[in-house]
This record gives C-alpha cells, structure tokens and sequence, in this order.
C-alpha cells in the first residue's frame, strides 16, 4: 500500500515538474514582450506630453507601444520580412527609454507589490493562462488562413497578388504582423503558444486592478466607470480560455474583441474626466484615437464601431467646447490624431493595394491598375459569398440573399452561442429596462457625475449596420458584450437611492454569474488544467496531408488533401482551392509574388 502511494506521488511530482519549464518558459517571454511593448509605449506617452504618475498609465503604455510597434512593423515588412532584426531593433529601443524611466518604474513596482490581494490575483491569471498555453491549436481559421498568413509575412517581404494564391491571403490585417514578430529565437515556427495570450493577459491583468478599486472604492465621487465596465467584461475574457487550446491561435476576432474593450474603457475615461476648463487632458482623446486606429488596421470589422465611437467622442468634445475652437486648441488636439492617422492607416492601405491589388480589400472600391489584381468578378462573388454565409453558413446563395427564410436558423445559432451573444444581450435588456424605469421613477433625480444613455447609440449604430451587412456573431461578441457594461452603467446611475455598497454588490454578482458559467464550462469540458504534453511541454500541430498541384505555368502548390481544407504549417505555397490559371510574376521567385493568367473569374473565392 505505501509503495503504491509513494508511486502515485513520484507520478505527480514528476507531472508538476514537467509543467514548470513550458510554463516557466511562456511566463518568461510574456514578461519580457510586456516590457518592450510598454518600453515602446513610454516613448508615445512622452510624446503626448504625459507625465508616468501611475500604474494605471504604465498599463496605458502596453496598448499605445502596441501600436507603435504595428506602426513599425508596416513600415519594415516593404523592405524586409517580419524578422528577428525587428524585434531585437525594437527591443533596444524599449530598453533605452525604460532605463531612462528606471525611478519612475522602480517606484510603481514598489506599490504593485505591496498590494498583495493584486499579486495574488496576478499570479493566479498567469499561472492559468501559461498553461492553457500549452495547448494544441484547434481554431479552425488558424488552421486555414492565419498560420498560412504567418509564414508569408514571416519568410518574405510584402508579396504583390499574394491573394491570388489564396483569397483569404489578401486580407490586410496587421495583427500578423504581430504575430510574427513573436515567431523568433525560441518561438520560431510556434509563436501561436503565446500571442494571443499575451494580449488577453494584459487585459485580464488591467480588469483584475480595476476590480479591486471597485471593490475599494468607499465614495461615489471616486466611483470609475470603466472600472464596472472592465469588471463586468472580465469573465468573457476568461470564457476564451475554456477549452483547451482556447488561446493558441492567430484569431483575428480575439484581438478585435480586446481592442474593442479597451477602446470602450478609454471612450468612457473621456467621458468622465474630459473638460473644457482647466486642464484640457488632451491625452484622454489622443489614446483612444490610437487604439482605434490600430483597430482599424487589424480587422474590417471594426471599421463601423471605430467610427461610430469616433463620431460620438467628436461631438461630445465639440459640445463640450462650446463649440468654440481656438486654433491651439484645435491643433493640440487634432494634431496627433492625424500623425497617428497618417502612420498607421497610409501604410496598411498601401499593403492591401499590394497584397490584392485593392486599398480595402475585400471591398471593390479603390482597385489600382496593376497586373497582380485580384479579378474583379473573384471579389464581387467573395462578397456575395460572406453575405449569404453569414446568414446560413452551407446554404444556397441565391435562396438566402432573396428571402428572410434565414433568419430563423439565425436566431437560433444567435440564442445557442450562450456567453458570446445571449448572456450579454440578456444583461443589456436587463440593464437598460432598469435605467428607463429608474428615470421614470425619479425624473428629477440629480447626479454628480451621470453617463448619457446617448452612449448606446454608436453601439446600436454599429449592431444595426452589423445585421443588414454581414451578420456573423462573432464579429460583434465585443459589442455585444459592451453594450452589456453600459447597460449596467446607466442602471445603477439611475437608483442614486442604492447604497454604493449595494450598486458594487450588484455588478460582482453579474460578474460572478458570468464567471460562474465560465467555470460551470471548464468543468463540463474536462478542460482542468493540463498535463504536459509531448513535445516540450506543448502539443504541436498534427500533420497535414497534402499532394503537389501544378498549375498551366509550371507554378507548384501544397494542397491539403483531408476533409477540412487547412493548410496548417505546409511548405509555401500553400492553398486549398489551387487555380489553374495562377502564375509566378517572376518564374521561380515567389518572393516578387502571383497574378492571375486572364481576367475571367479563376479559383473558388473562399469565405
């Protein structure tokens, strides 16, 4: 009996020490890409005249040397592959401001640290994040386009046609480049380890400091409201890390639903803290302008809830000034708007003119004159394509497209996705029945600091567009989940009667429903926290079948030839819907890119 028990406990203890170097490992490069982003971010700061007085401003710098780096990254990829030389270029820059910053960094360290309800949270977020890094990638779009998209921007410069190849390659969304530029040194080949867990850690981290000031906050006057919003949108960031594998992939969403949620948070600082007199707090305009434009440039689906919260922050800020603009005041705080504007949106417009031939693709509009063009009949049927799959993924085109036949089917694929979709649309009706009754209730009732429900028109704006467009769920779970945040707002903002204790009380209980759904989720799936795996402590990528395609020129393709057409990371070129007429612009020389022999329609336009 002893020699069992003493067995079973050699087992586990080699089973933990197996999970300390993977973990160890992941949790090391987060720390260190952390600090080069916010080492970046520091030099934006200063730029805007912001002075590092708080821990909440070193977490700004995460996001703006974000998008600083995208910035660089754009400029580079014209010239050079997303390679090792970038990130070491870039990490001798983050290291020279952060040694000039060494007091001020030393001095917020010291604080963190003596709050040790935050150290305790931090720890547990990172231990449960490192290991759900070690999973398998299972996301379906990771395995067909992103990973493809990867290597591209990894191995060669800025392909001209690379659409040509594969549609979805002509998508023009930056976040790759991020991703490859995590694809160096150690990471080489599998960089989808820690990608997308670095951004969801900085958020988590951002909403658990939020949480405990909520939590801390004894005095309405001190109340913030993106400290409820963050709280609030803390368990379905948590929701990604359900399943195993839930955070190892390239997914272009998981970004856009992060920077939505900041976007939110900074839009809702603004609007509390933003004045005409006084201090101006340009810096409050200046960081949400830049998140959005890095949004901007990270997925098309962000484009009309970008705007429409740009829209919105413009005529509050004119409202707000009276309408009355001196030149200084115009120019202070439009001018780094469109110094970021010009840096982040002309470079990825001339990618996308490079990739596919078009400014926006997959949008018709803006098509240049040049031989690698993606053929314009390819594009309309694309279109069409999203158009109908989003309604009724597998249905007939023609059918969905005149008729409403597809809206049921929707609704109920709407109702089915419970944490994406329906719990916060659930919250939202919840919330702002609740703001309406307390208004009607108390008309007069006055509040020191009170959130306009005009808020919910660009995220209204933004769902109503969304559905009479491209109507896929996941291309608004952030808004969604947004709209559900606010919803809370304006409640409790409507029952000044609560006690504060009471309206904090609420919004953990919402949280920890939602969490408590999270974890229910976890528990179902079997989704404990898992072993080691077998390569390294990771689980790689399964193998990929594939046979050699030949094209009328001589060019020669990696299909995949197993049931779902995932390229995964076979050789380029790589595509699953290979086009007979496709041809090298150079004869042997992929790097100077493919076009298409005529222009009739070639290829299956996927999506």
């Amino acid at each position: 009996m002893s020699l069992t028990v003493c067995l079973t406990s050699c087992e586990v203890s080699t089973g933990v020490l197996e999970l300390l170097s993977p973990m160890a490992l992941v949790l090391l490069s987060w720390l260190f890409l952390s600090l080069v982003f916010c080492g970046l971010g520091v030099a934006a700061l200063k730029a805007l005249g912001q002075s590092l007085h708080s821990g909440w401003t070193w977490l700004d710098s995460f996001w703006l040397g974000w998008a600083a780096a995208l910035c660089a990254m754009q400029l580079w990829h014209f010239v050079l592959p997303i390679n090792d030389a970038l990130l070491m270029l870039l990490t001798a820059i983050a290291s020279a401001v952060l040694l000039s910053q060494r007091n001020n960094l030393t001095k917020v360290l010291r604080r963190v640290l003596k709050d040790k309800s935050f150290i305790v949270l931090l720890t547990l977020l990172a231990l449960w994040l490192s290991n759900r890094a070690l999973g398998m990638p299972v996301a379906y779009d990771t395995g067909f386009r992103d990973m493809q998209a990867v290597m591209w921007v990894d191995t060669y410069p800025l392909v001209p046609g690379l659409g040509n190849l594969f549609s979805s390659l002509g998508l023009n969304q930056s976040v790759y480049l991020y991703d490859a530029l995590l694809d160096a040194f150690i990471w080489s080949g599998r960089s989808h380890y820690i990608a997308t867990g670095l951004l969801i850690l900085v958020y988590l981290v951002y909403s658990a400091r939020a949480a405990l000031c909520l939590f801390r906050c004894r005095t309405t006057a001190c109340l913030r409201w993106s400290w409820i919003f963050a709280t609030l949108t803390m368990p379905y960031v948590l929701f990604y890390t359900a399943a195993r594998g839930g955070i190892t992939h390239f997914l272009t969403d998981t970004a856009v639903d992060l920077l939505g949620f900041v976007s939110m948070i900074y839009l809702l600082d603004f609007l509390q803290d933003w004045r005409a007199d006084g201090d101006e707090k340009n810096y409050l305009i200046n960081r949400l302008a830049i998140v959005v434009l890095a949004g901007f440039t990270v997925k098309q689906s962000f484009f009309i809830f970008g705007a429409a919260i740009s829209a919105f922050t413009c005529l509050v800020w004119l409202q707000r000034c009276h309408l009355r603009l001196t030149g200084r005041r115009l120019a202070r705080t439009i001018l780094p708007v469109a110094i970021a504007a010009c840096a982040l949106m002309f470079p990825w417009m001339a990618r996308g003119a490079v990739t596919s031939g078009y400014i926006v693709y997959p949008q018709t509009f803006g098509r240049l004159d040049v031989d690698w063009a993606i053929p314009i009949e390819q594009v309309q049927q694309r279109q069409l394509n999203m158009s109908a799959n989003t309604r009724l993924r597998g249905g007939d085109r023609a059918t969905v497209l005149a008729s409403w036949d597809w809206l049921g089917p929707w609704l109920q694929r709407f109702a089915g996705n419970i944490m994406p979709t329906m719990m916060p649309m659930l919250i939202a009706v919840i919330g702002i029945s609740l703001h309406f009754l307390g208004r009607a209730r108390a008309p007069g009732a006055k509040c020191e600091q009170r959130l306009s429900p005009w808020i919910l028109a660009p995220l209204l704006a933004t769902l109503l567009i969304w559905f009479l467009t491209y109507p896929e769920p996941k291309y608004v779970r952030y808004v969604l989940w947004s709209l559900a945040g606010i919803a809370v707002i304006l409640s409790l903002q409507s029952w000044q009667t609560i006690p504060l204790r009471k309206q904090k009380a609420m919004v953990f209980a919402v949280a920890a429903v939602c969490l408590g759904y999270v974890i229910y989720l976890i528990i179902q799936l079997g989704a404990y926290p898992q072993p080691a795996g077998p390569e390294r402590g990771f689980y790689p990528i399964p193998p990929v079948p594939q046979k050699l395609y030949t094209t009328d020129s001589g060019l020669t393709l990696h299909v995949p030839t197993h049931d779902a057409p995932q390229c995964w990371r076979s050789p380029l070129p790589c595509t699953p819907y290979p086009n007979p007429r496709l041809e090298a612009r150079v004869p042997g020389e992929l790097r100077h890119g493919f076009r298409v022999a005529d222009s009739d329609i070639a290829g299956s336009p996927d999506g």
